[in-house]
């Protein structure tokens, strides 16, 4: 099998700089090298014989580079200590930095909730918690962070990497890259290591929310570097198909990734129902700095909300609103912050899952754009008169909207810029309004088990057009708070979708969160949306502009 040049991402967060140690080291995190699933999450754990990544300040006096097999257990004299049930290891280490090491936790060390620290010279750091489970598969993404595109690789064509236009087709092997599977027997610090198929190892890999064929998981040569191979189902296809690996008894979810996926005969994947622009206008676009776009939307949005009391008092009310509103933006983004944003939608059938704390709310990479100007107002017609649209902070809306503008029914609003502005030109479009999309299950759903998915079904929307169905969910203490969102994308003419288990298992339990001394309930997020097909205009300074209508119905749950 063939050897992975990712495993280079190893140490692609080491720091290099050298700083002068304190008296004593001090550990502050442990995450699987390649998933980074937050502590408090469902799935989180440090699997037996998997590599970790540990932060923390003066664990060592100097960086050294990303070591060659056999592993040592001393690096430039840090040793880390991992104690559970009274067994003591010492993981071997990939590489130490004064803030980071890189190590295998060792398979002998027992499933359970024990503690590591760090010693260095002579001095030994506090302990910090870990969570060692059986398995807990932590899948290689592109950008390194455990999110967006799998590093993936296509055993059919020279075990190359898959992209837009290198695209996996039904019938195909695939190699996915990560650790986590589980323990191994025997040697794990040297090189190569023995390749055996865990086929012991409860697995299931869903491509598109279709299980997969699993061919080969176990070990690659590298230590603690696993491999998953299967084969791409038929019936899925998309740019940003999903990806999730569930392993291990009890099972544990991985990161979610994704791969394009293209029928039989071509290389090329395509999102008709989802992308606003083709393969190719994307694959231009991708070779420019920049990237300039602009964006009016007009929509029709249902909230449902439950009561919320705190002490015997009730702090919201609860109810249904419906608001219309109208809202424009003219962008610049740089091309790393475009192409995050077209890898952070899922393909027709597939979901896309984030996390965050509130430290770090979510994984998804920095996307502020810088805003363009294209004049002092947007002016909106529609079929219950006009409204202008003005320019503040960036952001084209209007401010203060009549309750409703848009029947029932739908119509017809065409919109204009005038003469322009100074970094955008004048420009006309229209957009017709369908009928919206009606949730017909909404007010069944109160509580989601995570475990058996959740179902939603709907009548009506834009035809030929594609339904999200999204959702959220976060518990814990102000500092210890983690939350996770999801998206996920069907077709209209479907009617139903379940969100599968697997996306629900990645999400905390709803809870509360205390401040003070005072708990306040924090309820869960459920939407159904629908979008037109977006109707494209130019204008002078934008590379791309679409208008674009959307409906959304959004109610509370509690996830258990």
């Amino acid at each position: 099998m063939k050897v992975p040049v990712q495993l280079g991402v190893l140490c692609a967060t080491l720091a290099l700089a050298v700083v002068p140690a304190v008296a004593q080291p001090t550990v502050g995190g442990i995450l699987n090298n390649y998933s980074y699933t937050l502590p408090g999450l469902p799935n989180y754990g440090i699997a037996q014989g998997s590599i970790f990544a540990l932060y923390g300040s003066a664990m060592s006096g100097s960086s050294t580079g990303l070591q060659n097999a056999p592993l040592q257990t001393t690096l430039v004299g840090s040793t880390l200590n991992v104690t559970v049930g009274g067994v003591t290891t010492h993981p071997y280490l990939y590489y130490v930095t004064p803030t980071q090491i890189a190590g295998i936790l060792p398979s002998n060390t027992p499933v359970g909730t024990g503690t590591i620290t760090v010693t260095y010279n002579n001095q030994t750091s506090a302990p910090l918690a870990i969570q060692v489970v059986a398995s807990g598969f932590g899948m290689l993404s592109l950008n390194n962070l455990g999110s967006g595109p799998s590093a993936a690789e296509n055993a059919n064509v020279n075990y190359s990497l898959l992209s837009s236009t290198n695209a996996a087709n039904p019938g195909d092997y695939i190699v996915f890259w990560g650790s986590g599977l589980g323990p191994v027997s025997g040697s794990e610090n040297t090189y190569p290591q023995p390749q055996t198929n865990m086929t012991n190892l409860p697995i299931q890999v869903e491509i598109g929310g279709v299980s997969a064929t699993v061919d080969y998981r176990g070990r690659s040569q590298y230590p603690g570097l696993d491999e998953v191979i299967v084969i791409v189902p038929s019936g899925v296809s998309g740019c940003q198909v999903s990806v999730a690996v569930i392993s291990g008894s009890p099972s544990v979810v991985s990161n979610y990734g994704t791969i394009p996926v293209a029928p039989s005969g071509t290389r090329t994947c395509t999102d008709p129902t989802t992308s606003i622009l083709t393969a190719s206008q994307l694959q231009t676009l991708a070779g420019k700095s920049t990237v300039s776009y602009g964006f009016i939307g007009i929509g029709k949005t249902t909230t449902t909300t439950q009561p919320i009391t705190v002490s015997g008092v009730t702090i919201e009310p609860g109810g249904t609103t419906v608001t219309d509103s109208a809202s424009a933006a003219f962008v610049r983004y740089t091309s790393a912050q475009f192409e995050s944003l077209t890898q952070s939608t899922a393909s027709v059938g597939s979901c896309t899952l984030f996390t965050y704390t509130l430290a770090n709310e979510g994984t998804l990479p920095n996307s502020l754009p810088t805003y363009l100007n294209a004049g002092s107002a947007i002016n909106l017609s529609g079929p219950q008169g006009n409204q202008a649209l003005t320019f503040l902070n960036g952001l084209y809306s209007n401010p203060s909207p009549p309750t409703t503008f848009i029947p029932t029914s739908g119509g017809a609003f065409s919109f204009n810029n005038g003469s322009g502005g100074p970094d955008v030109g004048a420009f006309t479009t229209s957009l017709t309004v369908a009928a919206p999309l009606t949730w017909t299950n909404s007010s069944s759903i109160t509580t989601v088990t995570r475990s058996q998915g959740v179902t939603v079904n709907w009548t009506g929307g834009n035809s030929n057009t594609y339904v999200e169905i999204s959702g959220s969910a976060f518990s814990g203490s102000s500092q210890t708070a983690v939350g996770g969102f999801f998206y996920c994308t069907a077709p209209v003419s479907a009617g139903t979708f379940t969100v599968p288990a697997s996306v629900l298992l990645s999400l905390p339990p709803t809870g509360s969160i205390t401040e003070s001394g005072v708990t306040i309930p924090i309820p869960g997020t459920l939407v159904v949306g629908n979008y037109s097909n977006p109707v494209s205009f130019t204008a002078s300074g934008l590379d791309f502009a679409f208008a674009q209508f959307y409906n959304t119905n959004s109610i509370q749950a509690a996830y258990q």
